[in-house]
């Protein structure tokens, strides 16, 4: 059941299921403009063997009015306060997409006692591409907005039929201009910063074991860069799943739970 809570005036929902089982507790985020259902098909399967909690953004949750503007630090600090008010001491984040660098910088700011570890879940790991870099660009602009969203979900969906189409249809659709002009400028600004998310993993003042679950993009190149990232860091692991979609955990959930199992161990 949905949950919402208030923190520091901040409406944050989310839902908790499973016991209090051995082990950290799995916390699982979304990219943007998506919200905890993301992950209805993908809970079942981590149950009853582990603690779940499922988070919604800021402005993501059920009541979609539209919030102050906020990015990746106040993703931060809204997590950790649910979670310290939840009484949740370790935990792993698995996050999906841009989640990433939510978790990333969870863990940099709680270090390894609290985030021993963390799965990220279809992130760009490579410098950010010309074309989505221009995908975000158009999507900032009220009058082309809602083309280049549709295009760039046309590539995500892979002219899938199943449950990852009812989800775009009935769960992205409640998120306006304000909120996806807001998650690009977000996501530019990280890669901006970070140059990407390898280079975001490296510079963790305590490394620690990161796996990347993917299927998209399909080319070797892609997992050649993988390859050598992981022979160079040994903390680092990965697995292509083979997916048309770049929502595993609606498309792919039990192969995606048995990644989150091995992981764990």
């Amino acid at each position: 059941m949905t949950t919402t809570m208030t923190l520091d005036g901040v409406q944050i929902a989310f839902d908790e299921s499973g016991t209090a089982a051995p082990g950290p507790a799995l916390v699982l985020l979304t990219g943007w403009c998506h919200d905890h259902r993301y992950y209805d098909r993908l809970v079942d399967h981590l149950l009853p063997d582990h603690r779940v909690i499922r988070v919604s953004w800021r402005g993501h949750g059920p009541d979609r009015t539209p919030v102050p503007d906020f990015g990746v630090s106040e993703q931060v600090t809204d997590t950790i306060a649910l979670l310290d008010t939840l009484g949740v001491d370790t935990f792993v984040p698995v996050s999906h997409a841009h989640g990433g660098w939510v978790a990333m910088d969870m863990a940099e700011k709680l270090g390894p006692e609290r985030v021993p570890r963390l799965m990220l879940v279809d992130l760009i790991m490579t410098r950010m591409p010309p074309e989505f870099r221009g995908a975000l660009r158009t999507m900032q602009d009220p009058g082309t907005w809602q083309a280049a969203r549709l295009a760039l979900v046309d590539s995500w969906l892979a002219d899938s039929s199943h449950e990852v189409v009812s989800h775009y249809v009935n769960r992205e659709g409640g998120f306006g201009y304000d909120m996806w002009a807001r998650c690009c400028r977000v996501i530019e600004s990280a890669y901006d910063h970070w140059g990407s998310p390898m280079a975001r993993m490296e510079q963790l003042t305590h490394p620690r074991p990161v796996r990347h679950v993917f299927s998209h993009p399909k080319i070797a190149a892609y997992d050649e860069l993988h390859e050598e990232f992981a022979a160079r860091h040994d903390w680092f692991s990965f697995t292509r799943l083979d997916g048309e979609t770049h929502f595993p955990a609606l498309e792919l959930p039990a192969e995606l739970a048995r990644e989150v199992d091995d992981f764990l161990r």
